[in-house]
């Protein structure tokens, strides 16, 4: 056999150990690693968060709290600053266009400290999966701290209290989220990721 061959025949076991190799990780990651929990619950249901969190436990401290979607419809960006409060933003600046999800959302903390609920981190994804919606928060224009004087990424209840707040969801889109109609009908809101990822079901009006 000449040596072309053999350097090309040596490459192609070295690929094909590779690609074993590979296709091992993928297996012993799939069958070894443990999964993270999966709990549903649906509108009207109170959503024990028992300290699971979106992104670090450390500015969140979820131990006490609990979420319950009251109800959800679609409006357009001035309807919803009609409805929950004021702002700068003139009037029809962003057109006619039903392109915010208005969540009722109530949360309590049966807890012993303020802790806090990331609603930046808890995302609402429609039905079909190939995109999601956030909390308006993003931009000088947002509405969630228009509505929510001094709001930031994070909720904070006191103890023994609860409340209830209208989060306005918006597509991921910084450039169209407000002049695009949102269609979508059902919806899955997350509200936790780790160690378990707890969803709720929510159907828009």
């Amino acid at each position: 056999m000449s040596a072309p061959r053999i350097r090309r025949l040596v490459c192609l076991l070295l690929a094909l150990a590779a690609a074993g190799l590979v296709a091992a990780r993928i297996w012993w990651v799939n069958t070894e690693l443990p999964a993270i929990p999966l709990e549903y619950y649906g509108e009207g249901e109170w959503v024990p968060l028992e300290g699971a969190y979106q992104d670090e436990t450390e500015t969140e401290g979820t131990e006490g709290y609990s979420v319950m979607v009251e109800g959800a419809h679609v409006t357009t960006y001035d309807e919803y600053l009609a409805a929950y409060g004021g702002g700068t933003v003139q009037a029809g600046t962003y057109g006619n266009a039903r392109c915010v999800v208005d969540l009722t959302l109530r949360i309590k903390n049966d807890g012993t400290t303020p802790g806090g609920l990331n609603m930046f981190e808890s995302i609402l994804v429609p039905e079909r999966g190939n995109e999601y919606l956030i909390c308006d928060i993003g931009n000088e224009d947002s509405l969630w701290p228009q509505v929510q004087k001094g709001a930031g990424s994070v909720v904070n209840v006191q103890p023994g209290t609860e409340c209830v707040v209208h989060v306005p969801y918006v597509f991921n889109e910084t450039e169209e989220a407000y002049y695009r109609d949102i269609q979508d009908k059902k919806f899955t809101l997350l509200v936790s990721r780790m160690p378990v990822r707890k969803m709720i079901y929510v159907t828009v009006e």
